[in-house]
């Protein structure tokens, strides 16, 4: 299944590239200094398609596949917890 990227953002500094990957339901953050050579820094799993109970899996070099479960978002003395889990299927 291919991505729909819908939102995309330079950091102000110009060392990060970020973007949504909808269809997916995850965010990424691209090191970019190194223009030629983007290196992948973060992804954090949102929801979409990919999501656990779903009929779509991700499939991993490894061969496995994968669902993911909705994030959990919780307030505690001002601080917010994020939180989201990977499930091998």
């Amino acid at each position: 299944m291919p991505g729909l990227i819908t939102d995309f953002l330079i950091s102000l500094d110009d060392r990060f590239f970020y973007f949504v990957n909808w269809l997916h339901g995850d965010i990424r953050q691209y090191n970019i200094e190194d223009p030629k050579n983007p290196v992948l820094t973060g992804q954090i799993w949102v929801g979409g398609l990919l999501q656990k109970g779903s009929p779509y899996k991700a499939v991993g070099e490894d061969g496995n596949t994968y669902q993911f479960d909705v994030p959990q978002i919780k307030v505690c003395n001002q601080n917010i917890i994020f939180w989201s889990v990977l499930t091998k299927v």
